[in-house]
This record gives structure tokens, sequence and C-alpha cells, in this order.
């Protein structure tokens, strides 16, 4: 198990089936889940030391001048939010910034906050990252700061256009962060609200005809 963890982020329900695998055998999986907080305490800390040594690094890195980056705590020193931005990225953003993309990852992070990630798209297609943010939780207050914090890094310079999802707290910093931007839903997740809240009407309709026919 220690070394599953070292080569990389494996879920315990990963594990145990890899374990189970290799050994032939038939690990209760209350046992690998003890086992595995156990041993990602033993390997990499506990979680709040390790937001610690994250905040202690992005600021090293920003005093080298590698980085653009911010932190909010909380009145007790606790990590709540923070933002950064590689000076690539940043200048990934002043060629393609006229339309950047948010979306709001939740709970693949060690920390269990809420992963804000900013990206762009180059003139081939492809998708650049122009800034990472993680926040205490998806909460329109905290969403603003990440967006207001960003502005900063680029000098106040607004996209055309802005694609996210849609959430409500997101929506409403953007429009407040970035008034200029022209504000644009992000195609897929319109795909899923459309699943979601019509899924049964084939359903209804294939049943109505039925009973009009006669076939029911």
């Amino acid at each position: 198990m220690e070394q599953l963890l070292l080569e990389k982020k494996y879920s315990i329900k990963e594990v145990e089936d890899k374990v189970n695998l290799k050994f032939d055998c038939k690990i209760k999986y209350k046992i690998i889940k003890n086992m595995y907080y156990k041993l990602v305490t033993k390997l990499f800390g506990k979680p709040n030391n390790d937001a610690n040594n994250l905040v202690e690094l992005l600021g090293s890195l920003r005093e080298k001048g590698n980085v653009c980056f911010s932190k909010l705590l909380s009145d007790e020193g606790h990590l709540e939010a923070l933002i950064f931005a590689t000076f690539d990225m940043l200048q990934f953003y002043k060629i393609y910034g006229d339309l950047i993309i948010l979306d709001t990852t939740f709970g693949l992070n060690r920390f269990n906050m809420p992963l804000l990630t900013i990206a762009g798209v180059k003139n081939d297609g492809k998708t650049i990252i122009l800034g990472f943010a993680l926040v205490l939780n998806e909460t329109f207050e905290y969403k603003l700061w990440a967006l207001k914090e960003y502005l900063k890094f680029v000098n106040d310079e607004q996209p055309s256009a802005i694609i996210s999802d849609a959430c409500p707290a997101l929506l409403k910093a953007v429009k407040e962060a970035f008034p200029l931007s022209k504000t644009f839903i992000c195609g897929w997740h319109v795909q899923l609200n459309l699943k979601r809240h019509f899924s049964g009407l084939k359903k209804t309709l294939h049943k109505k005809s039925n009973i009009e026919f006669g076939l029911n």
C-alpha cells in the first residue's frame, strides 16, 4: 500500500482492488480504509501541515519572482483561500486572455477544498491553464475574492468573454469582478441540465402515444 501511494494518489477502492488482486485475498474495506489514512498521514503529513507547507512554498516562489500568489486566512490563521499563477500562465493570459473558462472541481485534493481553474484556449484549440485557486467552499464571497485577486495579477485587464457553468454563486461573482466581460454558459453543462430536467419527457411522450393508439 505504501508503494502504491508513493506512485500516485490512488483512491481507497483502487488500493483495495490492487492489494487483494496482488495477494489473492479479500481484505475488508474497513481495514484497507484505516490503513490508507494512516499511511497518507505518515507519508504526506496531516492536511493542515500540508496546507501550511503549500502556502510557505508559494510564498517563497513569490519572493523569488516565479509566481503571483495571494492567500486568505481566517482570524485563527487557518487557510480559507489561495490563488496563484506562474508568470508563464500570465504571459499566456496576455496573448489568449480574450476568452477565459472558469470551472470548479470539488473533492479532488486532500484539503477537500473546491479547486477553481482559470483556463484559456490557444489558436490551435488546445486548452491552457491561466491560474488556480483553492477556496474553503463554493460561496459567492470566496469566488469573488479569488477573481478579484486574479485581476490584480493581470493588471485589471478584463477578458472579452467568460465561459462557466451555471453555478449562481460563480455567475454572480463573475458579473461583479468582470463587469465589462460577456458571460456564457458552458455547452456541456447546458446538455447536462437538459438531460436532468427533460430525461422523463421522452418516456412521458412515448407512454402518451401508446395510450392514444391503444397500445397500452
